[in-house]
């Protein structure tokens, strides 16, 4: 089992770790920097003692570039593409915000797909396509909300479960985030019709 650092500090850059698999050029360490793929969010890249990650993905497995010279049982040196991390962490942030407004005007939906990346979140909700007074507004609200500069906090309840928690907004969530509205930037949202009852929201934020 990888012990998660980033459960710990979402900030941390840095790290070293135990190498204790190795399946070519996969490799699960003992403890990581690196977010591993979940919750909607795709994975870290950086280096592993000078060699490219390309992926973290689930099972702990760090994706390199190419076939490792270290072995099982070695300590390397893991460092995370900071820059990647840090706009993804903004963006999940942000997604958590603009889904408490959809359901706050337009009621709890089924989200059908999620995905968070560097570039954009993308939600397919199980909903019919708003109108544009009601997307207008979810991106208002969303934008006021953030401008508060309020507290962005992660809690685990005694079943280990993690809520991301900031004011009034309370939902499950393993991945990464900033801690504060103010690092998430301006909201953009594009609301695109996939179907009659499936509606996309892609949300961007300012660089």
């Amino acid at each position: 089992m990888t012990q998660k650092l980033y459960h710990q500090d979402m900030y941390q850059k840095e790290f070293k770790a135990k190498v204790i698999a190795i399946q070519g050029n996969k490799i699960v360490l003992d403890k990581t920097c690196f977010f591993i793929q979940g919750s909607g969010q795709s994975g870290d890249s950086g280096e592993i003692n000078g060699i490219k990650v390309v992926d973290t993905q689930k099972g702990g497995f760090h994706i390199l570039a190419k076939q490792p010279t270290f072995k099982i049982g070695d300590e390397v040196s893991g460092k995370i593409d900071w820059d990647k991390r840090y706009k993804t962490m903004r963006l999940h942030s942000a997604s958590h915000v603009v889904e408490h407004f959809i359901y706050q005007l337009l009621g709890k939906k089924n989200i059908l797909k999620t995905n968070v990346n560097p570039k954009q979140d993308l939600s397919d909700y199980e909903m019919e396509f708003p109108n544009q007074e009601i997307q207008d507004e979810i991106t208002k609200k969303s934008n006021d909300f953030v401008s508060k500069n309020l507290e962005i906090a992660i809690s685990v309840d005694d079943h280990g479960m993690h809520h991301w928690i900031c004011d009034e907004i309370r939902t499950l969530c393993t991945g990464t985030h900033v801690k504060n509205t103010s690092e998430i930037g301006t909201i953009f949202i594009l609301f695109e019709k996939k179907n009659d009852n499936t509606t996309r929201v892609l949300v961007k934020t300012s660089e």
